[in-house]
């Protein structure tokens, strides 16, 4: 998933209550949070008396403890007498599991091609200029998982590496039959000849946009940009070429 910057707040920080206005119905510490960019995911009865909060800030989550008297509040992981985290199942609850439904759903409602069968158990996303070895290699690699039937790959076509991958990218999506084309094409490591159009048509050419917004939006700096879930349902990244120990963790057994 997308790299982000450490919270600016330390972990460790105690907020005052007194320092801020308690205009609001939030107490004025967890207001202060909002005013500072934290978002409020869920609330938790937490032990001790104390009123939890899970937070995110700019992609990462957070939890954040509120004292009985709603004076204060400690930022960070809250552990037990055997030294548990107790904060971990709150924020994958309340932060993680929702962003990672949401960036699949982001994933599954925007422009891709499909590759094996389409009742395949796993699914997995890819990123892919018209231009990229390494996408070709992927997938490449990627066929005995693909013919097994375990696994769908779903091709998002994007045009980043040279000025002209955009209209490659489109040659692919505006043929008879995308699927084949881009199966032609990469079976034939990029050297298949593609129609490419004097004119994009525009559907096309916002799709093409579209993926590869989205792919800046989920971190993705270079292709192959590899997405899927693990086994507790989180949104996985992987960029580049996998080598074989990450290509079973992406694609599963055979």
């Amino acid at each position: 998933m997308k790299k982000i910057s450490a919270v600016s707040v330390s972990l460790a920080l105690l907020f005052n209550a007194t320092a801020f206005a308690a205009d609001g119905k939030l107490p004025a510490p967890i207001e202060a949070l909002e005013k500072q960019g934290f978002e409020i995911k869920g609330e938790f009865k937490a032990p001790g008396d104390l009123q939890g909060y899970a937070m995110q800030y700019q992609g990462q989550g957070t939890t954040v403890y509120l004292t009985p008297d709603k004076q204060h509040a400690i930022m960070g992981n809250l552990v037990d007498a055997a030294g548990k985290n107790l904060s971990d199942a709150e924020v994958e609850k309340f932060v993680y599991a929702p962003m990672a439904k949401e960036m699949w759903q982001s994933l599954e409602k925007h422009r891709w091609i499909a590759a094996g069968d389409a009742k395949a158990s796993r699914i997995v996303y890819v990123f892919a200029d018209p231009y990229c070895p390494y996408c070709t290699q992927f997938w490449e690699q990627a066929q005995p998982w693909l013919k097994s039937g375990k696994v769908q790959l779903r091709v998002l076509l994007v045009g980043m590496l040279r000025p002209d991958s955009g209209q490659k990218a489109a040659a692919i999506l505006m043929s008879k039959d995308p699927a084949k084309t881009l199966a032609d094409y990469e079976n034939s490591k990029g050297k298949l000849a593609l129609q490419k159009p004097e004119k994009i048509d525009p559907v096309i050419g916002e799709a093409l946009k579209d993926n590869l917004t989205l792919m800046d939006d989920l971190g993705g700096n270079a292709t192959p940009a590899i997405y899927y879930l693990n086994a507790e349902g989180r949104l996985q990244q992987h960029q580049g070429m996998p080598d074989a120990e990450t290509l079973n963790t992406i694609l599963g057994d055979k």
